[in-house]
């Protein structure tokens, strides 16, 4: 039988539909090619997969986070070592070289369950760090670490809050490079500079709390150290 002359002129999809409907010789239809579905076990099955799949990857969103955020103190750090090194050389050799701490005297004090960095009677000779880089010195007759504001003429000298006090700074002497014997007559005072993070951290009710302190009692350690982020770099002080 001649096709009809629409189903000529009609292109290949057209004709697809037409021969699935099309009757057969004695009356009866081509039955319609069946098309599978999904069942309900199988939805269900890659719904469990697909959760399981997203719980995996939620759960390395935290230690890459916490990967990024060490990355970005780190980079910080250098910074403050850097900002370190420049105040050192604004302050000259010998104020440079009260501030320089034996390594003897640094052991001691790590081993120390009672050392608090942030009491600057006993401890002058440590230095603080904010996230931005700039440093403060104590001041033993203003009793505080004081940042200079290089930005003002002359250059003006502003607390730095416990809050900003990111960076734990010491500067240990370099025994090898620079024995104490030799700085009567040294040209110069090579040493590490040891930059510990964090010291203070914001607390919820918005009070900076030392990290690892825990003077009112309930441990045989009030001040530990242990927890923190370390860093060396090395410096030297001219004469």
């Amino acid at each position: 039988m001649r096709e009809p002359v629409f189903y000529r002129r009609a292109g290949p999809r057209v004709r697809a539909c037409f021969r699935k409907t099309r009757p057969r010789r004695g009356g009866q239809r081509r039955p319609y090619t069946a098309t599978r579905a999904f069942s309900l076990i199988e939805v269900i099955a890659a719904v469990v997969i697909f959760s399981i799949g997203m719980v995996a990857m939620l759960g390395l969103f935290a230690p890459v986070t916490k990967s990024i955020a060490n990355v970005t103190d780190a980079e910080a750090a250098g910074r403050a070592a850097d900002a370190v090194r420049a105040r050192l050389q604004a302050l000259g050799f010998d104020r440079s070289l009260a501030l320089v701490q034996e390594v003897a005297e640094v052991r001691k004090k790590d081993a120390d369950g009672n050392y608090n960095p942030n009491d600057g009677t006993k401890y002058p000779a440590v230095i603080f760090g904010k996230l931005s880089g700039e440093v403060s010195l104590y001041d033993a007759a203003a009793k505080k670490w004081l940042d200079v504001d290089f930005t003002k003429s002359p250059p003006v000298a502003k607390t730095m809050a416990d809050a900003d006090k990111f960076f734990e700074i010491d500067l240990i002497r370099n025994d090898t490079l620079s024995p104490k014997a030799n700085d009567p007559t040294a040209a110069l005072v090579a040493f590490n500079i040891r930059v510990r993070w964090p010291a203070f951290l914001p607390s919820s009710n918005g009070v900076a709390v030392q990290v690892g302190a825990n003077p009112g009692g309930g441990g045989s350690v009030p001040y530990d150290h242990g927890k923190k982020q370390v860093l060396f770099f090395t410096g030297s002080i001219l004469r």
